[in-house]
Parts: C-alpha cells; structure tokens; sequence
C-alpha cells in the first residue's frame, strides 16, 4: 500500500508539470510553479524528485515507455507490408495527438537532459527508425514498395508524423482517427505502394 501511494503522489507531480514544461518550457518553469499548481510545498515535491532535472528525465522515460510499448504491439501482429506500416503510422499520429504535451517537451526539451539520458533516448527512437527501414525493405522485396533508400524513406515518414500536433486543432475538423488515416495513405503514396502488385 504504502508503494502504492508513493507512485501515485509521483504520478500527480508529473501530471502537473507534463503541461506546464509543454506551455513554458522547462527553463522558465520554477518547482515553485509545480507546488503551486499542487497546492503543495516544494519539500513534498523534492521527497519525489530531486530536482527539476529528475522530473524531466522521468517525463522522458515515461514518452520512451509508452511509445515503445506501443510500437512493439504493433509490430506484434503479423500482416502484409502495407498494412503494417498503415498501422504504424496511424499509432504514431494517434499516440503524438493523444500526448500532444509530451510531444512537446520531447521534440523541445531533450537539450536539458543528462548525457547518459539523451545516449538512452536516442538509441530507444533509433530502433523505431530501424524497424521501419526493415519494414519498407520487406515490402521492396516483395515487390509491393518502390523505394530506392528504405532507411531515407523511413527518416521522412517519420518527419511527417512527428510535427502533427502543431497543426492540429482538437476544435476542428477533420478528428484524429481521419487525420491518422490520411497520414497513413501518404506514407503508403511515399513508398510507391501498388496495391496490384500486392494482388488486391
């Protein structure tokens, strides 16, 4: 129980700062802020991060984590070239919408990590690169993708998904499930994808 509680008061720390490092930015935000938006004291807030710093690095394990996950799951079902990468991108442009603040704060805040951190993120993202140039070379293979330099390739496609969330307005139209769609048929036009040379 007491574990319990310890994550979960960890947790609402990061729920608080998750937005105010995405609006401010990390430099101008003050533990002072966080522990105001809290209605807490900074002692409370240092009994679960050492500092600013360590609550950076740990939004960045929490981003790292989730994206992961989630690329792993996708990669998990087995299916045609096409629709793998349909469904990739369309996981990554849900997750960056979903988590458009983490989004933030990765794409702008990775400067203010520690060496050994951003050493750690970078090698974590590079191995999404690496699957998605794997991916493109398999549906090349097949005859199914036309891309002369699969891992180019991969680089922008996911260019393209990264920046969404600064265009996107969650008021508007189109939703985020027409938006992910969209993106993914332009990544398949990237690639040249002929659904006849697939069979269909």
């Amino acid at each position: 129980m007491r574990d319990e509680v310890f994550e979960f008061k960890r947790e609402r720390i990061l729920q608080e700062a998750v937005p105010l490092f995405a609006e401010r930015g990390f430099q101008s935000v003050s533990i002072d802020m966080i522990a105001k938006q809290l209605h807490v004291t900074k002692p409370f807030i240092y009994t679960y991060f050492e500092n600013k710093h360590a609550l950076l690095e740990a939004i960045f394990e929490r981003i790292s984590q989730l994206f992961l996950t989630g690329v792993e799951g996708v990669f998990a079902v087995d299916r045609p070239p096409a629709e793998q990468l349909a469904a990739l991108v369309e996981f990554y442009v849900l997750q960056n919408l979903k988590s458009a603040n983490m989004t933030v704060i990765f794409l702008n805040e990775e400067k203010h990590l520690s060496e050994e951190t951003r050493r750690k993120v970078r090698e974590q993202f590079h191995m999404f690169d690496v699957k998605l140039a794997d991916l493109l070379r398999e549906g090349a293979r097949q005859g199914v993708f036309d891309v002369e330099d699969p891992a180019l390739a991969s680089m922008a496609i996911s260019d393209m998904v990264h920046w969404v969330h600064r265009w996107y307005r969650p008021e508007g139209r189109p939703t985020p499930e027409d938006i992910a769609s969209g993106i993914a048929r332009l990544a398949l036009n990237a690639v040249r994808y002929d659904p006849a040379r697939a069979g269909m």
